[in-house]
């Protein structure tokens, strides 16, 4: 599967622009600010309904627009349509084959997707909410009754909390009250705990191959999963929550549960966030990335789409030559790469023999397509 044809209106800083694309890499070169990033945000929205960011629409508008649309032409076999649009006031819709999707939900999965940005080592040094973020996106693209259960557990859990939040604004409390959110947080949380568990069983020995494939077998990295968790059994989530009763009464808040979760990345023992340099956290950050896009490959049995956006600063010369050779001998799908200069690019991919490369530059609003001679 790739994407042949993207259409922008009012999108970002582009007012009109059509693109067509190979099934190889694909670089988009250009200063920074001219709109590289902006192109792939767009496939983004097509893939997974948003941009980079969940409350993002009101800024992926033009200037002085009150609507933007994005359209892509998808291949695989026959041809599938999706379209994203935004109004101001009424909101955003995804279109498939120019049929209105009813929930957004429906969509995800259906286009896998990998994306590497410059502020993803937030995922290292940024607090567990980031990291519940990524496992989450990446297992909820493989397995719909992971997302079900994750948009149930939050919906109960909004629920409990406000229960809570009411309780310490009368001064009052009642744990029986409290009682059918507990069983409903327990019945989703449960499948939560035991997917995120065996995810990073298979995760690991995936991520630290392609981590010494990058580096070297010199550093060691390990990943856990840090749990308030310790048995997943009904009546172990009773006792979590019991155990919190008070803690939550005077909180306001639901202060344990799998909300609460964590993943702490290590290399040689040591925290990557606090003892990793600036080239040992984008190398651990990139091996997740790759980890993840052989994961969704191998469960959803399409390769997926991978954008890099940026990643060849703070990278030496091996490093930056190991990736272009994963990308070359290992990636199947469609890459999109975003970096500042040309002639950086060119040398990283001078070497790749089994992948069409298409150059672009960007600027003033505009693509050009460029020979590989500039």
């Amino acid at each position: 599967m790739y994407l042949k044809t993207l259409q922008l209106t009012n999108f970002r800083n582009y007012e009109e622009l059509t693109l067509d694309f190979e099934p190889g890499i694909t670089c988009i070169t250009g200063n920074n600010g001219e709109g590289k990033t902006n192109v792939l945000e767009s496939i983004h929205y097509l893939a997974m309904t948003r941009g980079w960011s969940s409350q993002s629409e009101k800024y992926s508008l033009k200037d002085g627009e009150t609507y933007f649309m994005v359209e892509g032409k998808w291949m695989l076999g026959d041809p599938f349509y999706v379209q994203c649009n935004f109004v101001t006031g009424k909101g955003k819709k995804i279109l498939l084959n120019n049929v209105p999707l009813p929930r957004m939900s429906d969509h995800i999965g259906r286009i896998p997707l990998v994306v590497v940005l410059p502020n993803d080592t937030q995922l290292i040094d940024g607090s567990p909410s980031v990291r519940r973020k990524f496992v989450d996106g990446f297992i909820s693209q493989y397995d719909q009754s992971y997302l079900v259960a994750l948009i149930h557990y939050e919906k109960c859990l909004t629920q409990r909390n406000a229960l809570l939040a009411s309780f310490l604004e009368r001064g009052t409390f009642d744990a029986d009250q409290l009682l059918p959110w507990n069983l409903q947080l327990a019945r989703s949380g449960q499948e939560i705990f035991s997917k995120r568990t065996a995810f990073l069983e298979d995760f690991t020995p995936i991520f630290k191959d392609y981590f010494k494939r990058i580096v070297s077998d010199k550093e060691t990295p390990t990943l856990t999963y840090s749990s308030q968790v310790t048995e997943n059994r009904a009546e172990a989530w009773a006792d979590l929550f019991a155990k919190h009763q008070q803690r939550d009464r005077f909180a306001g808040r639901s202060t344990a549960g799998i909300h609460k979760d964590d993943f702490v990345f290590e290399i040689d023992g040591q925290p990557v966030r606090n003892f990793g340099s600036q080239g040992q956290q984008k190398t651990f950050v990139i091996s997740l990335k790759f980890a993840q896009y052989e994961i969704l490959e191998a469960r959803t049995g399409k390769a997926p789409v991978l954008l890099l956006d940026d990643i060849f600063d703070k990278l030496d010369v091996h490093r930056l030559g190991q990736i272009a050779q994963i990308l070359d001998q290992t990636v199947q799908g469609q890459v999109f790469i975003t970096d500042t200069t040309f002639s950086r690019t060119e040398q990283v991919f001078k070497g790749v023999r089994n992948r069409q490369v298409t150059y672009f530059n960007v600027s003033q609003n505009q693509l050009s397509k460029l020979t590989q001679d500039g």
